[in-house]
């Protein structure tokens, strides 16, 4: 089956290493998907020509390369991967949604380079570290949602400690159970962080939400006494 789909792949230009575990996209090479989909199987992705994600794009990739005169065209596709994101070309995302997710034994990924997504969405059961380049700038024009779990902080760094990565959310954005810091929100709208979440240092522009405490039943007996006596009081 792996040779089948190599010989595919390789017909269209496409080099495929099983041993390597890459899909290499080449400088003269375009390669559409369609409506059809691409299972990598924790497979790495690299795009040194065109690739057209089309109507529903790729699963299980690990890493995902842009070479510097590669072109990714998201379309209206899902692209997953649990591996790094690495944009040195260009990134056309369309109505995209680019997805980070557990997978292919990694513990981490990397965001690196500079991309405008339409929706980038981080979901990790497993504590995963995401980490964005320093002094780098990732815009998400819709949707961007971080997700993990609780015991399980999805965490948030950059690739220097210390030195902030940027994130400009221009649409809606979510965040919980998320452990964050050294990341600088303030080039978007700001990210809301859930009470589940930790806010660490180096992150303006990520907010922690307010929760009005719940009082215990005593208390609330107490305090509507209080406000029934205080009536009364008004009445007379």
């Amino acid at each position: 089956m792996r040779r089948a789909a190599c010989a595919w792949l390789a017909a269209l230009g496409i080099a495929a290493s099983a041993q390597a575990g890459n899909v290499s996209v080449g400088a003269n090479a375009s390669f559409d998907l369609g409506t059809g989909s691409l299972a990598l199987g924790c497979a790495d992705l690299d795009v040194a020509g065109t690739v057209s994600a089309g109507g529903v794009g790729f699963t299980q990739g690990r890493d995902v390369a842009i070479g510097s005169n590669g072109t990714l065209n998201g379309d209206s596709a899902t692209l997953e991967l649990s591996g790094d994101w690495d944009n040195q070309g260009t990134f056309v995302a369309g109505t995209s949604t680019v997805r980070m997710v557990d997978g292919c034994a990694l513990l981490s990924a990397v965001v690196s380079g500079k991309s405008s997504f339409h929706n980038f969405v981080v979901e990790s059961a497993g504590g995963k570290q995401i980490r964005f380049e320093a002094k780098a700038t990732q815009q998400v024009t819709n949707l961007l949602s971080f997700a993990g779990v609780l015991g399980s902080l999805l965490q948030i760094r950059s690739t220097v400690d210390g030195t902030p990565a940027y994130l400009d959310a221009e649409g809606a954005s979510s965040a919980s159970f998320v452990d964050v810091q050294d990341n600088d929100a303030t080039p978007g709208g700001p990210i809301t962080l859930g009470s589940d979440s930790v806010k660490g240092p180096n992150t303006p522009g990520w907010q922690l939400s307010a929760e009005i405490p719940l009082l215990p039943p005593l208390a609330l007996a107490a305090l509507a006494f209080a406000l029934a006596a205080v009536a009364r009081t008004a009445r007379v």
